[in-house]
């Protein structure tokens, strides 16, 4: 209710009666009545931001495809990073390209916060999955019960960010090389931050490309060329991603998962944006 609907007491729905002989006025919205609490004016609402503009990323495009059709490997990588470097920017930044990637800031939480438990002092994966009552996964073998782990660490959902989380998880696993798989089953911190990087790294790889690479990993003449473009662009990722969680100590400890997570994530981004900004620079 308006604080000019109150009565000096603050009992609600009365105005004061006016002096006899005289007509009662209605206050005029927005004038203080003696004995009112003076309220903080509120300002105006800001209005609502306009939907980003499809075009927002072309020059990211641009730079991207260029790259794509260079047979140049020093070629490739300034347009490589004057594209990530574009996305970011555009997307608020380190925090704000971040703060978009909540789904896979989420699942790279729950996997390593899973690493990190099975690993820690008289644990191992199979005593993690019963406290999480996953018992029935126990009996598999190593690399089984990473891959029916995708329902654990991803979210439900048939959205495109889903989508990306689930493929960047499988996409980790199968770079983990199969005589380390073992080492999975207790995992050490190397091997934690090497499916974390991985991981990580194909999250940010697949925003970039649907955003400034979208057709262009098809530009190239054969098969083999697309190929290798696309494992050119992932080293390259995965090689900031490595720089972020260096940047960040990314040791992780239980119960500090998921501030450590949003740390390297920001940090990532942060590290493309400046990428690109450095190749201005040096130009």
């Amino acid at each position: 209710m308006p604080s000019w609907l109150e009565t000096p007491s603050g009992t609600p729905g009365t105005a004061p009666a006016a002096p006899p002989g005289q007509q009662p006025t209605s206050p005029q919205p927005g004038t203080p009545q003696p004995g009112t609490p003076q309220q903080p004016s509120t300002p105006p609402a800001s209005p609502a931001p306009p939907p980003p503009s499809e075009q927002r990323y072309t020059p990211g495009r641009k730079a991207f495809n260029k790259g794509a059709r260079s047979g140049d490997a020093g070629d490739r990588e300034r347009s490589f990073g004057r594209a990530a470097s574009s996305y970011v920017s555009r997307s608020g930044g380190g925090g704000g390209a971040s703060a978009r990637a909540s789904s896979d800031r989420r699942a790279a939480g729950r996997l390593a916060d899973f690493l990190v438990r099975a690993g820690a002092d008289g644990s191992d994966i199979r005593q993690e999955l019963r406290r999480l009552n996953l018992a029935s996964l126990a009996q598999r073998s190593t690399a089984e019960i990473f891959d029916a782990l995708i329902d654990y660490v991803c979210e439900p959902g048939g959205d495109l960010d889903e989508a990306f989380v689930r493929d960047a998880y499988s996409e980790a696993l199968h770079e983990v090389p199969p005589d380390m798989i073992d080492q999975l089953e207790r995992p050490d911190s190397a091997m934690i931050n090497f499916v974390l990087e991985r991981f990580i790294a194909n999250t940010i790889m697949s925003r970039l490309l649907n955003a400034v690479g979208n057709g262009a990993i098809t530009l190239p003449e054969t098969a083999s060329s697309a190929v290798s473009l696309n494992d050119s662009f992932r080293d390259w990722v995965l090689g900031r991603v490595q720089d972020a969680m260096e940047a960040t100590h990314g040791v992780f400890r239980e119960g500090q998962v998921s501030a450590q997570i949003d740390r390297i994530f920001e940090a990532a981004y942060g590290i493309l944006e400046r990428a690109g900004q450095e190749e201005a620079d040096d130009q």
